[in-house]
């Protein structure tokens, strides 16, 4: 027995923001006089992060989040292990697969594509974390 999806469930802003969000990711425009302005000393660690993960999201080369994430994996899923996660991401996955994805991309490739990405854009990362408590890379 299928679950049967409720079109007026989906939330089609959503969907079209983190589409929309990938491209429009570097156009934000700063004027000069904010730049040159030193931040103060208590806010000066949190601005940092954002601008990190800004210019990780722009490591997709230019590619859009169709074109990263929606596409079949060349692995088929009974070759991977079972995970379990929350029931909103299975919901929200599931829904941005049949919307975006026509339902022609599996749950699994999906995630599988994600997955990958994560693991390019943030290997330096992982791998110094790693280091800390052990003496060779993970990745």
């Amino acid at each position: 027995m299928t679950k049967r999806i409720n079109p007026d469930e989906i939330d089609e802003n959503f969907i079209l923001a983190s589409v929309k969000k990938d491209k429009t990711a570097g156009v934000e425009n700063v004027p000069d006089s904010q730049e040159k302005q030193p931040p103060p000393q208590e806010e000066a660690s949190l601005p940092l992060e954002p601008q990190k993960e800004e210019s990780r999201r722009k490591r997709g080369k230019g590619q859009d989040y169709e074109t990263l994430f929606i596409k079949e994996s060349n692995i088929t899923a009974r070759l991977g292990k079972t995970v379990y996660i929350r029931k909103e991401f299975h919901e929200r996955i599931q829904k941005i697969v049949q919307v975006i994805g026509d339902n022609e991309v599996s749950l699994f490739s999906y995630i599988d594509n994600i997955l990958s990405h994560h693991f390019e854009s943030y290997q330096e990362d992982i791998n110094q974390s790693y280091k800390q408590k052990n003496k060779d890379n993970i990745l």
